[in-house]
């Protein structure tokens, strides 16, 4: 990878931007550079990978010369080149000189094109590729397709030193087995940067509805919007700041014709295609506890055995940002827990997922208003706050001041082989060094928090366990009782 300086840019200034700072600067850095980039983005679908690339090149880097081309779902090889040659055409307004037969054919028109318009404009800044759903121009690469970009990087634009050639697409399977891991393919070692698109956090949801929906808020109920939609764009688009949270629920997810009902199963769909149905039996199995699983655990829970294919699943929902992982205190390596990120997936198993076509047709008009109101709900809503806590740990961290000399994070339990009900839990464990931490506990009140004395002592007695097991590993040797009375009190 190559490194550069990241300048700061206002990107808000007289456009509306939520977020994006960071990738919108790597793309920005881009066009600054002496030499060609190759950039691949990558991120589940309705993300915003596609608005972001459209927002720098139409926004801010008019300066860059640029073109745009995005593979059509499900049409053959003829059709995709036809749609090229139109893209070329709607971007520059040439036509071709004679017949384009294969994309060995196309690269050729498109570089004498860019040629003839370099030249003719006296062009000095970069040019800009972009080549959006790259995964639906030649899937398997049978009609050449990534040959022929191998091809036309390699002899033409790392040569010229004037590109920025950015491939997208939201496949990650196949953007990761044909782009970025393929050791055989066109494109070997060729990427010199990516962007990984992640959904918005807490921070930036909250601007999105006030500041861009109109939507009259309070902490507490953006919070509430967050633990349905999670942070993806699109999504909190659909919201009707006309209506309630809770109606526009009922409306999107609790109607046939509502906009987000199918949505789950097109994410998978549009992300792992034919591999759609491993991935998504994985997210149904973690959906079951919100404080995650090991990879064992999750082996068990689905019939999927330990192994590459495992791996390969549970790397790809990370690379995703349908899931992370979280370390065990003390045995980091071997207890990693995987949690879901992705709030709606863990809402869709929960309160969709049990109606059946027919049955969503009959729910009744104000179905998710009700459930709301019920204690099922507050009960899941105090889950799914420990999971949006540890989502935004970053922000926690920032609100603490102290993000810059944080060394971890991680969870933390203990069981007492002779009394299991003395067993103890952490939800966060943030870890600054030489025997510093946060001991984080969530909990989600309607009101101010009372900690009465039995919860109490259950706090005691998790400050007293978490130490003894500090001890243990401090000294390197089992230890069979520890008296940490005087480190608490």
């Amino acid at each position: 990878m190559l490194e550069y300086k990241i300048n700061i840019i206002d990107y808000n200034k007289g456009c509306l931007m939520i977020g994006r700072t960071e990738e919108l600067t790597q793309l920005n850095n881009l066009c600054e550079l002496s030499e060609s980039s190759l950039m691949v983005i990558h991120g589940r679908r309705r993300i915003g990978k596609t608005y972001l690339v459209d927002f720098m090149f139409e926004e801010h880097r008019k300066d860059c010369m640029f073109f745009g081309f995005s593979g059509a779902y499900e049409v053959n090889s003829k059709t995709q080149i036809k749609n090229f040659i139109e893209a070329v055409y709607d971007w520059f307004k040439i036509e071709p000189s004679k017949e384009i037969a294969d994309w060995t054919d196309a690269f050729n028109f498109l570089k004498r094109t860019i040629d003839a318009e370099v030249t003719h404009k006296e062009h000095m800044g970069k040019v800009s590729l972009f080549f959006d759903e790259v995964p639906w121009i030649d899937k398997s690469n049978k009609d050449g397709f990534l040959s022929a970009l191998g091809h036309f990087w390699n002899t033409y634009c790392q040569k010229q030193k004037r590109f920025v050639l950015i491939l997208c697409g939201s496949n990650a399977s196949w953007i990761k087995n044909k782009i970025l891991k393929d050791s055989n393919g066109p494109l070997h070692n060729r990427v010199t940067h990516q962007i990984a698109m992640k959904p918005f956090d807490l921070q930036e949801t909250k601007k999105y509805l006030i500041e861009e929906k109109g939507f009259d808020l309070d902490s507490k109920k953006i919070l509430e919007t967050y633990m349905v939609f999670g942070g993806v764009a699109k999504y909190l688009s659909y919201l009707d700041p006309l209506k309630t949270i809770e109606e526009n629920i009922d409306a999107l997810y609790f109607n046939i014709n509502g906009l987000m009902y199918g949505e789950y199963d097109e994410v998978f769909k549009s992300l792992f295609e034919d591999k759609a149905g491993v991935h998504k039996a994985v997210i149904d199995y973690m959906s079951t506890k919100n404080s995650g699983y090991t990879i064992k655990e999750v082996s068990s829970g689905t019939g999927i055995k330990v192994g590459t294919k495992l791996t390969s699943i549970i790397d790809e929902l990370v690379m995703c940002g349908f899931i992370s992982g979280i370390g065990k205190y003390g045995n980091v390596k071997k207890d990693t827990k995987y949690i879901i990120n992705d709030p709606h997936s863990i809402f869709h198993n929960k309160w969709v997922k049990q109606f059946s076509k027919n049955e969503i047709a009959n729910l009744k008009k104000h179905y998710w208003s009700d459930i709301s109101l019920s204690q099922k709900y507050a009960i899941w809503a105090g889950f799914m706050f420990e999971t949006i806590a540890i989502i935004n740990l970053p922000h926690y961290l920032k609100a603490r001041g102290i993000q810059g000399v944080v060394k971890g994070a991680s969870y933390w339990s203990y069981i007492d082989t002779t009394n299991s009900a003395k067993g103890a839990q952490i939800d966060i464990v943030v870890e600054y060094g030489n025997g510093i931490y946060d001991i984080v506990e969530c909990k989600y009140y309607n009101d101010e928090y009372v900690i009465t004395a039995e919860y109490a002592k259950k706090l005691k007695n998790k400050l007293k366990q978490f130490l003894c097991s500090w001890i243990k590993w401090k000294n390197k040797k089992r230890v069979k009782t520890c008296n940490a009375k005087s480190l608490w009190m």
